[in-house]
């Protein structure tokens, strides 16, 4: 058997225990590890990965575990979802595909257009099954409400996309219209724009 025909089996081989996955890669150059307990397929040289409505492209990707479950990416990542309207850049990332939970280890910035909010932080861990968004390590954070910008930021902040409701917790600020507040902890309902704070507080509201 020549070197072209183990190279065309081998690509066979490897597409079809991936797509029956529902799960297909691409890449420059491609490596499969196949042994007992341990099983893996790495991507480098425009790597890109599509997972139901994800796509992942980076500079390595690394797909391991039972059903291909994890997703390991370094370098320059961008993850679009076309079903939830979210994209993120960042540089390390960790994705369970089959419980759908992601997990950003760096540096990160997020935009969720269905919700008009864009984020950065320095990590990330996304529920997507109950679509709960956890960031941490000095949050920025801008949400469009009343057709102006509200900023926020704090120490770590959570947002669960299907309540609306944004948590900041530690060194808490929100500007917006031209007001100021902080606390350690504020509580932003983003469907009517409520403003709760707790702990010690103070603000700047203008008019």
């Amino acid at each position: 058997m020549n070197r072209r025909i183990i190279a065309l089996s081998f690509m066979l081989t490897l597409c079809t225990m991936l797509f029956s996955a529902s799960i297909s890669f691409s890449g420059g150059k491609s490596t499969l590890i196949m042994r007992e307990g341990e099983k893996s397929v790495s991507l480098t040289e425009g790597a890109e990965v599509i997972s139901g409505s994800m796509k992942i492209t980076a500079s390595s990707i690394t797909l391991s575990g039972e059903d291909w479950k994890e997703i390991e990416s370094r370098g320059k990542i961008e993850i679009t979802d076309s079903e939830r309207g979210i994209s993120i850049k960042t540089s390390i990332l960790w994705f369970d595909r089959i419980d759908e939970i992601l997990v950003i280890s760096s540096f990160f910035e997020l935009d969720d257009i269905p919700d008009q909010l864009y984020a950065q932080a320095g990590s990330l861990r996304y529920d997507m099954k109950n679509e709960k968004l956890e960031m941490g390590m000095q949050v920025t954070l801008m949400k469009v409400a009343d057709g102006e910008v509200m900023k926020c930021s704090s120490e770590s902040v959570t947002f669960d996309r299907n309540s609306g409701i944004l948590s900041l917790l530690g060194g808490a600020r929100v500007e917006w219209k031209g007001d100021s507040y902080e606390a350690e902890m504020i509580t932003v309902d983003t469907s009517d724009n409520t403003i709760s704070l707790s702990g010690r507080i103070k603000g700047t509201i203008n008019g």
